[in-house]
């Protein structure tokens, strides 16, 4: 089993990239980010937002789970 070890200033900026990752894969209505085809970027918007907010609670409270504080400063 390998360890991966992440500095705990280091939550936050990766849950900033994600936060850009799903904002800009909503501005593309290219079918290789999965988009159905017709969706409007409004749409695309929301799905990517909601797609966020599950993802960055189950890494946050991952996270705290092992100790993080998961808190800008």
């Amino acid at each position: 089993m390998r360890a991966i070890i992440i500095e705990e200033d280091r939550f936050s900026e990766v849950t900033t990239l994600m936060r850009e990752a799903a904002s800009n894969a909503a501005h593309h209505g290219n079918p290789i980010y999965g988009w159905p085809e017709g969706m409007s970027e409004q749409s695309r918007q929301i799905l990517a937002d909601s797609v966020y907010r599950a993802i960055h609670f189950e890494f946050v409270r991952w996270a705290q789970s092992h100790g993080a504080s998961c808190v800008k400063r």
